[in-house]
């Protein structure tokens, strides 16, 4: 490295006591802006990479896969299987994750989510609600919103979605992985830890893997079996596997975290509340995505160099890391008029990160978004006067990688 890369490194650096990866269950947009205003990107010595915050900056990176690849492009065995190896879309590359993708965008369109709606989100979302009745208050984020997506995924996969136990225990596995995630795939114990939640998700997968190859019906899983050699997804039982286990995990986590987060924005704005009460078309919608854009489900994506890059006024060396801090970009106020406000007038709502950018965004955006939907308008039918519970423990932004706001202790008045 240069002189003076080295140099602008030392002077575009986070505090010696600070890193990205030190905020755990502790609200990081202060840290997020002390950092935006020394310039994008800072460099973070402890997670050893390159923070970019900057909106611009980030949508350009991660379409870039030339210059910063998916951070599965140099993955050992040990990481494939711990995400489930076979046709997993995030740990393919090149024409295979091409085919991948386009598989997922068919089993994931918006025609195919509409589908969907009465048979599997609608009646898990009412399954949820009877579950709350008789009561006058209720902890919303693991009383409601966790108990939604993971049984949504489960219907749709045509596993069996009442079984509190093995509910709780898939958001449990699939945080294990999270955690390693988070670590930028890097601390030995999380990989121990999460080797083993993948070992887990995978025994409770493969006898309904095996038994819809034999005897198909009318659910994800047949579907894999039926159309991925279709598409020229060559599947082998290990294939399958991994196809299902990532639709699996991205299902059920990530939704629970945004419904929480809309469920907050809603609970503490008492002019959003009143709107969207009014009105669960247009305000109900902006309130999703400003929710999505505010809190950002998945806060940072690590990516590598696998060519010399420059972002802004720094070189990135090969072989280097960044970290795109997505919750930092949506606040961007370069991008956004009164960036750390919710607006639900605000012009082109969908305009955030939350979901990525390119080829490597979220597939299951739409089926997130309907599940979100469904959820607050169902719950305000339910409790049309519906409110937070002030005396008790106040909401905060929780844990890291996957955040949000929480407890939501509210009071349920029809």
């Amino acid at each position: 490295m240069s002189a003076s890369a080295e140099l602008l490194k030392e002077a575009r650096a986070c505090p010696a006591h600070e890193t990205i990866v030190g905020f755990t269950d502790t609200d990081p947009f202060p840290f997020y802006e002390r950092m935006r205003a020394q310039g994008s990107p800072v460099w973070d010595a402890k997670a050893n990479a390159w923070l970019v915050l900057d909106f611009d900056q980030c949508a350009a990176a991660e379409k870039d896969e030339s210059h910063f690849a998916n951070a599965y492009v140099f993955a050992d065995d040990l990481v494939k299987e711990i995400k489930g190896g076979g046709a997993n879309i995030t740990i393919s590359r090149d024409e295979e994750h091409n085919k991948l993708r386009r598989f997922h965008l068919k089993l994931l369109s918006p025609a195919s989510v509409e589908r969907f709606r009465e048979p599997h989100v609608r009646p898990i979302i009412d399954f949820a609600l009877r579950r709350l009745e008789g009561r006058t208050e209720a902890e919303l984020a693991q009383d409601f919103a966790a108990q939604i997506p993971p049984r949504v995924i489960c219907s749709l996969l045509g596993m069996p979605y009442e079984d509190d136990a093995m509910m709780a225990r898939i958001l449990f596995l699939n945080e294990e992985i999270v955690n390693f995630i988070a670590s930028g795939y890097r601390d030995t114990q999380l990989r121990d830890r999460a080797l083993a939640a993948s070992h887990e998700l995978n025994e409770m997968l493969l006898p309904y893997i095996r038994a819809r190859r034999d005897r198909p019906q009318d659910d994800f899983i047949s579907r894999v079996w039926q159309e991925a050699p279709e598409a020229g997804i060559t599947l082998d039982e290990e294939g399958a596997l991994g196809l299902c286990r990532e639709l699996y995990f991205a299902g059920s986590d990530t939704t629970v975290h945004g419904i929480a987060n809309a469920l907050y924005l809603l609970l503490v704005d008492d002019a959003a509340m009143a709107r969207v009460r009014a009105d669960r078309g247009k305000p109900l919608a902006a309130l999703i995505e400003e929710s999505l854009r505010l809190f950002n489900v998945v806060q940072f994506r690590h990516r590598f160099c696998v060519a010399d890059a420059q972002i802004g006024d720094v070189s990135i060396r090969k072989g280097e890391m960044i970290i795109l801090v997505h919750a930092a970009a949506n606040r961007d106020p370069e991008k956004y008029g009164c960036p750390q406000a919710m607006d639900l007038d605000r012009r082109a709502p969908t305009d955030h990160l939350a979901f990525a950018k390119g080829t490597r965004s979220c597939v299951g955006s739409q089926l997130a978004r309907v599940e979100m939907r469904e959820a607050i308008s169902a719950l305000l039918d339910r409790y049309p006067a519906l409110t937070l519970d002030r005396t008790r423990e106040a909401p905060a932004f929780r844990q890291l990688y996957m955040r949000s706001m929480g407890p939501l202790h509210a009071r349920l008045v029809a």
